[in-house]
């Protein structure tokens, strides 16, 4: 009976816990900005736009970013650049956009296209926006002139995690170093004893 009693009091605990999070993907096939701008609006007139800013052959800096409403781009200001500037992560670090993140950037409204320091490489933007009950984080993925995909928390206050992917590369050597180890391995068990 006191078993009964034990699973009653952790049922009745977790019943208080509150539902975990969700996560909004917004899945885009490669969508280019190059020649037509591309907005996406979160909601109430919250937008934001990617543009090309920059057409020369091999510019650093082709992506811009504008935005509505209340959405704000993670930006960097002093020292690094003044007035602040949009910024870019790279995918393969790890980390988190929002609260207790340990990615340290000011979040700032563009309502002009700004352009997006190297964004010629694959690199995540920062954003959040509020609809009224508390800024929601995210980001979007962008690499030169295309947009992949957009990712925001649906529960405002919460920081979006990005997890580190290792390179091709990197793959490749951990391929290699596990069929040498089991190369290895067999190798050592065909001796007899």
């Amino acid at each position: 009976m006191h078993g009964f009693k034990v699973v009653g009091m952790i049922v009745l605990g977790l019943a208080g816990v509150p539902a975990a999070a969700a996560i909004q993907t917004v899945p885009l096939a490669g969508v280019s900005f190059y020649d037509t701008p591309y907005t996406y609006d979160f909601g109430a007139g919250n937008t934001i736009t990617f543009t090309t800013v920059d057409r020369t052959f091999f510019a650093y800096n082709p992506a811009g970013v504008s935005t509505g409403g209340t959405v704000q781009i993670a930006s960097f200001g002093a020292p690094f650049y003044d007035p602040p500037q949009p910024t870019s992560y790279f995918t393969n670090r790890g980390g988190s956009f929002g609260p207790g993140a340990n990615i340290t950037a000011l979040f700032l409204s563009y309502a002009t296209p700004a352009a997006v320091p190297y964004s010629i490489s694959e690199g995540l933007v920062g954003l959040r926006f509020d609809l009224g009950r508390g800024y929601q984080y995210g980001y979007a993925d962008i690499a030169g002139s295309t947009l992949y995909g957009l990712r925001f928390q649906t529960t405002p206050g919460l920081a979006l995690p990005f997890g580190a992917v290792p390179e091709p590369a990197a793959w490749a050597l951990m391929v290699v170093g596990f069929g040498l180890v089991g190369a290895a391995t067999r190798r050592r068990q065909a001796v007899p004893a």
